[in-house]
């Protein structure tokens, strides 16, 4: 990365989406405007300053790295929600991921998973 840079934003102007949880960033509301160069490319986001912070400890759990292997929070697995709902349970709440939720898809993970050790080649 040719450069990384983070700044605060007291209060937004005017409604945003949060790169991590999707959600929007009400005028007024902190904010964390990222931006930065990887492999000659320009990006720049804004996120809820808690969503970045999960952003990079999901990465730091995954042991990735500024490289190709980056996980953004708005990809995350379902296999990864029990983790969120755990360390960062606004974040969680705010992209609508509950254990509820999480039941319903490990439920249907394994229905399909015996549905597919059932069938023969």
């Amino acid at each position: 990365m040719s450069f990384y840079r983070e700044t605060v934003i007291k209060a937004v102007r005017k409604p945003r989406y949060c790169a991590g949880c999707g959600a929007i960033i009400n005028a007024g509301e902190r904010a964390l405007d990222c931006s930065g160069k990887h492999n000659g490319d320009f990006w720049s986001a804004i996120y809820h300053q808690e969503c970045r912070v999960a952003e990079c400890a999901l990465n730091d759990l995954r042991d990735y790295r500024w490289n190709d292997e980056w996980a953004a929070l708005s990809g995350i697995e379902w296999e990864d929600w029990p983790w969120l709902i755990d360390e960062h349970p606004s974040v969680a709440k705010r992209m609508k991921i509950t254990a509820e939720r999480y039941q319903k898809v490990a439920d249907e993970q394994e229905r399909c998973r015996l549905a597919f050790a059932r069938v023969k080649p």
